[in-house]
């Protein structure tokens, strides 16, 4: 999930493997039309791509349903994520995973619980500074954390509710309870009823494993699902075909997945696997099940396209605009897609009605 424990590696792959394809030999083109997509960001040094990825996706379903462009606070989500993972982590016993990681049942927890504000509201950059560097941060709160469970606490006092709350005050800013956007005022949560309107009973996680019944929900064993969150299973071929339909209907696709696979190139601006495969899900199995496929990154999808017979999903990622060849975004083949996306999230009208009733939604 951190931008820079990914970009060494891709780093020394693109220096190491020969067989790298190049955008100048593909020719790839960004698609006629990107549904619904907000200027790409950059979570710089924190490990909140999940918060990116989530309001870009939510950003998109603005712009879908005509409300007109957002730019929806990254950090609002992040701190009350936070502030839930040390709560559950005591109650568990440290026996959950703890990182400033997350998914997208993470934003929409907060959603429910908390409601939203505008970027302009909460930047989340408590110290005055131009970009998310949350090091100091993390290190701080992991070794609370860690005191508290050698201590046996497994339930915040006062005392210890109040420092974590100072600790995030001090490197994110105090959350306001009220802010005026557009010449009017809104609390988080009027802000999400009221002018947004989202809804986030609307949105689904889907994935496609064999080792649980199709079109039933299971919990993903993930560790990111530090919630044990439970994720919508169908087979590999209605996999795909919610994805492309959504992305026909001018919908957009939240993307859950590896970002540490040796031909993710994002420098180039590409993913890709080298080998070409008999058996997708197959192989899509057995790369869950050995570790290959990890869920390590979250990005969202905006669009597709066709070259030389291959099709290639349009990606927004949240490592800045400057930061590769295609201004943040990457072409995702769709060998990759197979292999490497451990879930994708869409809106349940999104996907197609004969899928939806075998999954009863």
């Amino acid at each position: 999930m951190r931008r820079f424990t990914i970009i060494p590696l891709l780093f020394f792959f693109t220096h190491c493997t020969a067989q790298k394809l190049k955008q100048a030999n593909l020719g790839l083109v960004a698609p006629n039309i990107v549904n619904n997509c907000t200027p790409v960001k950059d979570q710089y040094m924190s490990s909140t791509c999940w918060s990116f990825s989530s309001l870009s996706f939510l950003e998109s379903e603005l712009l879908r349903m005509g409300k007109g462009k957002y730019d929806l606070s990254e950090m609002f989500v992040a701190r009350y994520s936070m502030l839930r993972k040390i709560q559950r982590h005591l109650a568990l016993k440290g026996t959950n995973f703890f990182t400033p990681g997350g998914q997208f049942h993470d934003a929409i927890w907060v959603l429910k619980n908390y409601g939203m504000v505008p970027e302009e509201a909460y930047a989340g950059k408590g110290r005055g500074e131009f970009n998310h560097d949350h090091a100091e941060l993390d290190t701080v709160l992991s070794h609370f954390v860690k005191r508290l469970l050698a201590e046996g606490v497994t339930t915040m006092n006062v005392k210890q509710q109040h420092f974590a709350d100072s600790v995030l005050d001090h490197y994110m800013g105090k959350v306001p309870a009220q802010f005026t956007f557009q010449n009017k005022q809104y609390t988080p949560a009027s802000f999400l009823k009221k002018e947004l309107t989202l809804s986030p009973d609307d949105f689904v996680e889907v994935t496609s494993y064999k080792h649980h019944p199709f079109y039933t929900k299971f919990v993903l064993e993930d560790k990111y699902n530090w919630t044990g969150d439970e994720y919508w299973n169908v087979p590999l071929t209605d996999f795909s075909s919610i994805t492309d339909l959504a992305l026909d209907n001018g919908y957009t696709v939240g993307w859950d997945g590896d970002a540490t696979d040796e031909y993710f190139d994002y420098e180039e601006g590409l993913a890709y696997l080298l080998s070409p495969t008999k058996n997708l899900a197959t192989e899509r199995q057995v790369a869950f099940e050995n570790k290959k496929t990890e869920l390590d990154h979250m990005m969202h999808i905006v669009g597709r396209t066709r070259n030389m017979g291959d099709k290639w999903y349009y990606v927004k990622n949240s490592w800045g605009d400057q930061t590769n060849v295609l201004g943040g975004f990457l072409f995702m083949r769709d060998d990759y897609f197979s292999i490497r996306t451990v879930a994708i999230i869409v809106n349940k009208q999104a996907i197609p009605f004969h899928i939806r009733t075998k999954m009863g939604l």
